[in-house]
């Protein structure tokens, strides 16, 4: 009778059993650590979600501020000019308020602000110039030293803040639909630069020019052929 067996089967039961002890715990550790990684990621994903969710409302409400307030003004001016036609004297009163033509408070940007570092750089700058843009319209307008001047400076800057704030909304959509990628490329493409500045009313030109696309007094080449949105 072979009593060597049971030995033999004892030894590799042994082995098994320590082969065992050893790969659990590290198998346990890998799947913690994934299971962390995963809901690191998931945090910071929900968190630059709701970081965008509220850019995008903030900017949107300020785009259909400046719409109103361009409107409002260009009609304002239009009266104006209309009873200066007809020989009225239209008294000029002095500089407006403090915060008469403010387009947003920017109180969620001042919230966030430590945070837009998560964004991709080229969304960090389209960001800090369009609040930028916003700020300086209301200091140019507050230093005027009438209301009229006020009114003409902002009416002018209109449009070029309506069309930074569509950019801005553009590129902040893309980078949702792009799953937060950082290495995504989320720059307007010319043609959706092209139909939002047809849109707001603002020169083609002019935003390729402050893109850095055109240099001086260079204009763009118009499309061979489509129709203008």
């Amino acid at each position: 009778m072979d009593l060597s067996a049971p030995a033999w089967v004892q030894a590799v039961g042994s082995v098994a059993a320590i082969l065992v002890a050893v790969w659990l715990p590290a198998w346990q550790r890998r799947n913690a650590l994934r299971d962390t990684a995963t809901d690191r990621s998931s945090e910071n994903t929900e968190h630059l979600r709701r970081l965008i969710s509220g850019l995008r409302a903030e900017i949107n409400e300020a785009l259909d501020s400046a719409r109103r307030r361009q409107e409002s003004i260009e009609a304002a001016l239009k009266t104006i000019a209309e009873e200066v036609a007809k020989g009225v004297v239209v008294k000029n009163s002095g500089p407006i308020g403090a915060g008469t033509m403010t387009i947003t408070d920017a109180i969620i940007y001042r919230q966030v602000a430590a945070e837009i570092g998560r964004l991709p750089p080229e969304l960090i700058r389209s960001v800090v110039k369009f609040y930028a843009l916003t700020l300086d319209i209301g200091r140019v307008a507050e230093g005027a030293s009438s209301a009229l001047d006020a009114y003409k400076s902002v009416v002018i800057n209109m449009p070029r803040v309506r069309m930074h704030a569509a950019l801005l909304i553009s590129t902040l959509d893309k980078f949702e639909e792009s799953g937060f990628l950082a290495t995504a490329d989320i720059r307007p493409t010319p043609e959706e630069v092209r139909i939002l500045a047809a849109k707001v009313g603002y020169p083609f030109d002019d935003v390729l020019r402050e893109r850095g696309f055109l240099k001086g007094g260079e204009q763009s080449a118009k499309p061979k052929c489509g129709k203008s949105s």
